[in-house]
């Protein structure tokens, strides 16, 4: 499964951790305006 997520802020960063934990084989691409990212446990 390959998934797009729009947003390198503590949601999105969030949502893609999820979803690697539920499925390690999903590919999971974050796409953000800045090189930073932000994580939220």
């Amino acid at each position: 499964m390959k998934i797009l997520i729009i947003g390198g802020i503590a949601a999105g960063t969030k949502t893609a951790a999820k979803l690697k934990r539920e499925d390690r084989s999903a590919e999971v691409t974050v796409l953000t305006k800045s090189k930073d990212i932000s994580y939220a446990g």
